[in-house]
């Protein structure tokens, strides 16, 4: 199904003519996706109708391009000339297929609403005649920008930061906003800001005594190309790589560092975060996999860890030789399926997980760091709540864990069935 199937398209058309003349005339009028006839009374060849409609429709691809945003509410373009119409549109897909009723000046003008506001505008036309096929981008243009700061806190949030203050320096104005928290994250976010300013940007967290415990500054610019500038804090660590992703000259004080460690891991440090155990074999594109993700502010050490159905030995395999940085994802794809990419392939010949109940089991110098049960046919009375699979047939699906949920991850309703999302987080809701 093409974008412009799933928009939610309204139109506005003029009256519809009068067939009371003669039975012999058409009612041309058509709207930009439709070639359907609207004329009231008219009982003519409803197929040639369609046909000489269609004829006289130009063929547009419409392509949107806007600088990347958080927080996208909504993108939409009104097409404007013989007709009117109004399409929403996948901001992860931002294309349509039209055809479109030829006119001498048609205007496409796109908007793009993000955390609560319009931010992005643009505008094109062109001159569509009857049976063209044409190619037109909507070059957006950002009006108003926002800070968006993310901090990993790690499970259990081990540094303490309960509070925290996001402030923004203009010159001119001193912009002051609360931290907020979700899940393993810390969370800034400002409100609409001017472009084409400096800003002085500082963060300051503190622990339950209200003690100031991390202190980071920096100067941003916000214009038309970065209105929403990428701004992590990677580890609150003291020696791992630390400091916003835009600039490599933060200045950076931490009254209390925690030592930088690399360590084994322990149970809870690591956990599964998504599985896909039923790849079509006909998709030359679908692998299996197990994801893992590493909750720690310290960098875990993947030596004698393995991963499989059980801890039995016959029953789970190896993984190679390497470490996991905090906050960071690893992909355990099968090694003897062709389509698995190269940089998953930490193993050698994986274990073959069951396709419709089954348990994936990861252990690290003979501790279970992590275990899940899936399936609902083979429950029984110590496994009451499985988690949820995919279906072999038609799409299928991976089964993804709501990060934000973590220490419910043993509760089905903290999973959710999705499009496979190998080395992203999920926070979806079942």
């Amino acid at each position: 199904m093409s974008p412009n199937q799933k928009s939610n398209l309204h139109r506005t058309l003029p009256n519809p003519f009068s067939c009371a003349l003669s039975r012999r005339l058409f009612c041309t009028l058509s709207c930009a996706l439709s070639s359907a006839l609207l004329c009231a009374g008219c009982s003519n060849d409803i197929q040639s109708t369609e046909a000489a409609t269609l004829e006289q429709t130009a063929k547009v691809g419409l392509q949107m391009a806007f600088a990347s945003t958080p927080f996208v509410d909504s993108l939409v373009v009104d097409c404007m000339g013989a007709d009117t119409t109004h399409y929403r549109i996948d901001p992860e897909k931002p294309y349509l297929d039209m055809d479109i009723f030829p006119s001498e000046k048609t205007v496409f003008a796109g908007k793009l609403y993000a955390n609560g506001t319009l931010m992005q505008i643009g505008e094109a036309e062109a001159k569509l005649t009857a049976g063209s096929v044409m190619e037109i981008t909507v070059q957006m243009h950002a009006l108003v920008g926002f800070v968006f700061a993310e901090i990993p806190l790690g499970f259990g949030n081990p540094s303490g930061v309960s509070s925290g203050t996001l402030k923004l320096d203009d010159g001119e104005n001193v912009f002051s906003y609360p931290m907020e928290i979700s899940g393993t994250t810390a969370v800034f976010k400002s409100g609409m800001l001017p472009l084409q300013k400096n800003y002085q940007l500082e963060i300051e967290l503190k622990n339950s005594e209200d003690d100031v415990i991390y202190n980071a500054q920096d100067s941003i610019y916000l214009d038309e190309n970065t209105p929403v500038p990428d701004l992590k804090i990677k580890s609150l660590r003291a020696k791992v790589a630390l400091g916003f992703t835009i600039a490599d000259d933060v200045e950076l004080v931490i009254s209390t560092p925690l030592p930088a460690i690399r360590r084994k891991p322990n149970a809870g440090d690591i956990v599964i975060s998504e599985f896909f155990v039923i790849p079509n074999t006909k998709d030359s594109v679908e692998f299996d996999f197990i994801e893992l993700y590493n909750g720690s502010t310290d960098t875990l050490v993947l030596d004698n860890c393995t991963i499989g159905k059980s801890t039995l030995e016959n029953e789970r395999v190896d993984i190679k030789s390497n470490v996991l940085p905090p906050n960071q994802l690893r992909v355990l794809a099968n090694d003897t399926n062709p389509n698995s990419p190269d940089e998953y392939k930490f193993t050698e010949k994986m274990i073959t997980f069951g396709k419709t109940y089954g348990s994936i089991v990861l252990q690290c110098g003979g501790t279970v760091i992590d275990s899940l049960y899936y399936g609902s046919s083979k429950s029984d009375s110590l496994r009451l709540n499985t988690l949820p699979i995919g279906s072999s047939s038609g799409v299928r699906k991976s089964t993804q864990l709501n990060i934000d949920l973590y220490e419910f991850r043993s509760d089905s309703a903290s999973w959710c069935l999705g499009v496979p999302t190998p080395g992203e987080l999920s926070f979806c809701e079942n």
